[in-house]
């Protein structure tokens, strides 16, 4: 061959010449490549690439839609972070990477901006991510009363400069083994 910079594949379709059906492959597109998935307010558009939050187009990376594409089209189901990461990134993943859990996060706060009423990405810690739209939670996703976080917090909850140990103050704080 007289290209060396070019595969065989490149060769032939940069030579003209008699094409046998051997040389000829032909393209199919993935299944369910078109179409629109339905989450709720949420309009999935998959050959247009666009994603409508009740009629309002939302502005999302490719990998964002294409994670939300794979999440919605297994609505209900919990999708490991192996699963979203071969479907997405089209790989293993590796060790310590945590890709899926950086997009999810942005993904899940695109969504519950364009539309606050609703939750659709949920965690199962351990073992993935589950979309399924459930409305939100009263007050939002803290709504809980937490435990203060450091050691000023409480003393001024509880109105008493002194109940607290110097250790536990400390760990509250973070400033020991930090």
């Amino acid at each position: 061959m007289p290209f060396t910079n070019f595969s065989r594949l490149d060769y032939h379709f940069a030579t003209p010449g008699p094409w046998s059906p051997q040389m000829l492959w032909v393209v199919k597109s993935p299944p369910d490549s078109t179409g629109t998935l339905h989450a709720d307010e949420l309009e999935i558009r998959v050959g247009q690439g666009l994603v409508l939050a009740t009629g309002r187009p939302l502005t999302l990376s490719v990998r964002e839609f294409e994670l939300l594409v794979a999440m919605a089209r297994r609505m209900g189901a919990i999708i490991t972070r192996e699963q979203l990461y071969e479907s997405v990134w089209g790989g293993n993943l590796r060790t310590g990477d945590r890709s899926v859990d950086v997009y999810v996060s942005k993904l899940r706060g695109k969504l519950e901006a364009a539309l606050p009423d609703r939750s659709f990405i949920h965690t199962h810690p351990g073992f993935g991510y589950r979309f399924q739209p459930q409305p939100a939670r009263e007050g939002g996703p803290h709504s809980a009363e937490e435990p203060p976080r450091d050691g000023a917090a409480a003393r001024a909850k509880t109105g008493s400069e002194g109940s607290e140990s110097t250790l536990s103050r400390n760990v509250h704080i973070g400033t020991i083994g930090a």
